[in-house]
C-alpha cells in the first residue's frame, strides 16, 4: 500500500541519516586523534632534531685553530678602516715593561694545580679563560684560581667557534659560561676571549651588550700543537715586547714543563707580569 511504501522510504532515509551522522563523528574523532599525535610527535622530536641540527655546528666548530698575531691585527686593522670600533683589548701600554700571560681552556684536574704551582713560586699574577663545561666539572680548581688573585675571563661554555654556530646561540654560551663562573667565584666574569680569537660584529656586538671586553693577544707560541717545549720557549721569547699578551693554554704538558724558564727569562729582562685588568688599568 501507498502508506506503507512511504513508512518504509522514510524509515530508510532515517536510518540513513544517522549513519551519515555516527560516520562523521566517528571520523572527526579519528582526525583530532591523528592531529594529537602528530602534534606530540612533533613536539617529541622537536628536541632532538634542534639536538641534532646543532651538533653539526658544534662538531664543525670545536676544531681548535688559533688565529695568528697577523690574522688578529690585519682584522683589527680592516675593522678601523671602516671606523668600526669593537669593545676589545689587543695589548698593554708599550711605553711600560709589562706582560700579561694567559691561559686558556681550563680548569684540567691534571695541569691547572702544577700551574698554580708555578706561578705561586714566582708570585706571578695571570689570566685564566675558562670553558664553562669545564669549570663545572672542577669548580674546586676555579675557587683557587680565583683565591689566588688570578683574573678569571670566560671562554664560552662548549668552546666553539662562535662564527661557524647560529647567531642565536652566541649569547647562550657566552651566557652559560658567565652564570657558572659567577656561581663558583661569586663574581660575574667581564673579561671574555673568543675560542681560536674567532669574531665577527655579531660576536663583538653580543659579548659588549653582555658586558664583556673582549681580550685578545700579542704572542701565540702554537702550544696547542705541541711542538716541543724548547720550541714554545723560543716562540715567546724570540717576539716578546713591552705590553704584551702572551697566550699559551690550561692542558698543554710542554707549557707546564717550559713556564719556570719562560717566568726567570723574563723576569731577569726586567719584565712584571700582570693581570689583563691591571692592564687595562695601566694604560
Amino acid at each position: 500500500m501507498l502508506w506503507q511504501d512511504n513508512f518504509v522510504k522514510r524509515n530508510f532515509c532515517f536510518k540513513l541519516f544517522i549513519l551519515i551522522v555516527f560516520s562523521l563523528i566517528v571520523a572527526g574523532g579519528c582526525l583530532k586523534a591523528d592531529t594529537r599525535s602528530g602534534a606530540d610527535t612533533a613536539k617529541k622530536a622537536k628536541p632532538e632534531d634542534t639536538a641534532a641540527r646543532l651538533d653539526k655546528f658544534w662538531q664543525k666548530a670545536k676544531k681548535e685553530v688559533d688565529k695568528s698575531v697577523v690574522e688578529i691585527l690585519a682584522q683589527d686593522q680592516a675593522e678601523l678602516a671602516k671606523g668600526i670600533r669593537h669593545h676589545k683589548f689587543l695589548r698593554g701600554d708599550p711605553a711600560k715593561k709589562e706582560i700579561a700571560l694567559t691561559f686558556d681552556d681550563g680548569p684540567h684536574p691534571a695541569y691547572t694545580p702544577k700551574i698554580l704551582s708555578v706561578l705561586k713560586k714566582y708570585d706571578v699574577k695571570a689570566t685564566f679563560f675558562l670553558v664553562g663545561e669545564m669549570a663545572a666539572q672542577y669548580p674546586e680548581l676555579v675557587k683557587a684560581q680565583f683565591a689566588a688573585g688570578h683574573n678569571i675571563g670566560n671562554h664560552t661554555f662548549h668552546h666553539v667557534n662562535l662564527t661557524k654556530i647560529p647567531d642565536e646561540e652566541v649569547a647562550v654560551e657566552i651566557k652559560a659560561c658567565g652564570e657558572v663562573l659567577k656561581n663558583i667565584t661569586g663574581d660575574a666574569p667581564h673579561l671574555f676571549r673568543p675560542p681560536g680569537g674567532d669574531y665577527d660584529k655579531e660576536v663583538a656586538e653580543v659579548a659588549e651588550a653582555l658586558g664583556y671586553t673582549m681580550v685578545l693577544w700579542t704572542d701565540n707560541p702554537g702550544d696547542y700543537e705541541s711542538p716541543g717545549s724548547k720550541v714554545i720557549e723560543t716562540r715567546i721569547l724570540d717576539k716578546i715586547s713591552n705590553g704584551g699578551i702572551i697566550l699559551i693554554h690550561d692542558g698543554v704538558q710542554q707549557t707546564v714543563d717550559r713556564l719556570p724558564q719562560i717566568l726567570e727569562y723574563l723576569m731577569g729582562k726586567g719584565y712584571r707580569f700582570v693581570t689583563i685588568d691591571e692592564m687595562m688599568g695601566d694604560k
